[in-house]
């Protein structure tokens, strides 16, 4: 007889407690229903859904005096039940058959699922699921597995969280949608995240969610991106990484004071004539100087676009440029402007020099191309300050040699460059590779002048750039 007015918590209660009666009211109560949902899955042999409904009761009893934690009893049955009817259905596959019978042989081969090929796809696809989960947040994590695994309910999720069911609906949601773009991250080709990784690194930006999920899983992609970051300074192919500014008041003395002024009053007409400049979100541009080539050189300078270092006061060399812009930044926000410097006509940007006035990195934005552009943005990195400060940002600019290029060399280097055969990047971006299509050693650019070595191999060319990195490249990405 079934007591019906013991609600199922209360029954397992009682069970726990010690009452085995409890729990023959419980399998008294879900047996009629437990048998006609096993006979459903079992079909071809509906006789031992009976069988299967008593494993589910026994597997069932055992997990509920195993520990203390809280069981939605009804929906825990009907998985048990359905486990213990696929075990059935998996046991009788294997039952002994009748050799000499044509009616069977065809069922003695094993069902696809059960290959070696399926079950390790299979146990990949499970691990992958595992590893998602475990990366989920605590909350979602938790919310999703008493959820789906436990079977409570909302009302209970949220009394066990401290929290509104709706709020656990949304956990709920969340975590099934992060699972999903997780799987989606991982079929991700891997060729459009190494392009997304490129372009953030270029651009000094953050690469986008799905690349960052999908390097969570892929190997090569994250040892891609380490080599980025380990071989921008090193390859120096057109941008280079941030330069620390530094305190303002590395030109002491009287004669870095008079040769200041003196260069300040020289080109105060050049000012003027440098045109207009370009500034995004710049709040105070204060100035912009230029010192041309025989002029006493603001600052000292090394840079592989000069033949040797020039020292604060020394003569500009032939054929470059030093323009000077300061600007005023606001404290308090750490979005910080970029400005646009521009070079003297005909003279293209060569390099970012040394900054002083503040303690914040500076580097080129987005669509400076060093050797090609006629003027550079750059833009500061670094938290917010703490009071307003003039910074004062220097760039070189060179007039490039008959190659293209804007590294210096020696007289007759120079003519020898120009009589090699030269070829420009003719995509936004390229990956330079150690061997054709192997390890990526770096990347070069568009407009970049590379010098051809040897003849094409397997679609890619091996190439030395302006800056003497030598490497691959796809023979697609060239141009003459």
């Amino acid at each position: 007889m079934v007591d019906a007015s013991s609600t199922d918590q209360q029954l397992i209660a009682r069970f726990r407690a010690g009452d085995d009666a409890a729990f023959a009211q419980i399998f008294d109560r879900h047996r009629p229903a437990l048998v006609r949902y096993a006979e459903k899955i079992l079909k071809s042999s509906p006789g031992n859904a009976e069988d299967v409904v008593q494993e589910a009761m026994l597997r069932t009893s055992l997990a509920l005096r195993r520990d203390e934690r809280h069981i939605e009893l009804k929906p825990w049955l009907y998985r048990v039940t359905r486990n213990s009817a696929l075990d059935e259905l998996s046991r009788l596959r294997t039952d002994s058959v009748a050799l000499d019978d044509d009616e069977v042989h065809v069922q003695l081969r094993a069902a696809p699922s059960t290959e070696p090929e399926a079950a390790v796809e299979g146990r990949t696809k499970l691990r992958a699921v595992l590893s998602d989960i475990s990366h989920l947040p605590e909350t979602q994590r938790h919310a999703l597995i008493r959820r789906e695994i436990d079977g409570i309910s909302h009302q209970q999720l949220a009394t066990e969280l401290g929290t509104t069911t709706q709020a656990t609906k949304n956990l709920v949601l969340r975590a099934r949608t992060n699972l999903v773009k997780a799987e989606e991250a991982r079929s991700e080709d891997c060729v459009e995240v190494r392009n997304d990784l490129l372009e953030a690194h270029d651009e000094g930006r953050r690469a986008s969610a799905s690349t960052y999920r999908h390097l969570a899983g892929c190997k090569a992609c994250r040892n891609f991106r380490s080599g980025l970051k380990d071989t921008r300074k090193a390859a120096a192919l057109l941008i280079p990484g941030p330069l620390i500014l530094i305190a303002l008041g590395v030109l002491t003395g009287k004669a870095a004071a008079s040769t200041a002024a003196k260069a300040t009053a020289v080109k105060a007409g050049a000012t003027a004539g440098a045109g207009a400049v370009a500034t995004v979100g710049v709040v105070g541009l204060v100035g912009v100087t230029t010192f041309g080539p025989g002029d006493p050189s603001p600052q000292a300078v090394s840079s592989p676009a000069l033949v040797e270092r020039v020292e604060a006061g020394g003569r500009i060399p032939r054929g470059t440029a030093i323009v000077r812009a300061t600007v005023k930044l606001p404290e308090g926000s750490s979005s910080h402007p970029v400005i646009t410097i521009p070079c003297p006509p005909g003279l293209k940007v060569a390099d970012l020099l040394e900054t002083r006035g503040v303690t914040l990195s500076t580097e080129y934005a987005q669509c400076t191309v060093v050797g090609t552009s006629p003027d550079a943005r750059v833009r500061f990195v670094g938290p917010a300050l703490q009071r307003p400060i003039d910074a004062t940002v220097s760039i070189l600019c060179k007039l490039p040699d008959d190659s293209g290029s804007v590294v210096a060399r020696e007289p007759g280097e120079a003519r020898a460059a120009g009589t090699r055969d030269t070829v420009r990047v003719s995509a936004p971006h390229a990956y330079l590779h150690v061997s054709p299509d192997g390890p990526v050693r770096g990347s070069v650019r568009l407009g970049q002048p590379l010098t051809l070595v040897g003849t094409p191999r397997d679609g890619f060319q091996r190439v030395v750039t302006d800056q003497d990195v030598r490497g691959w490249v796809p023979v697609s990405a060239l141009a003459r």
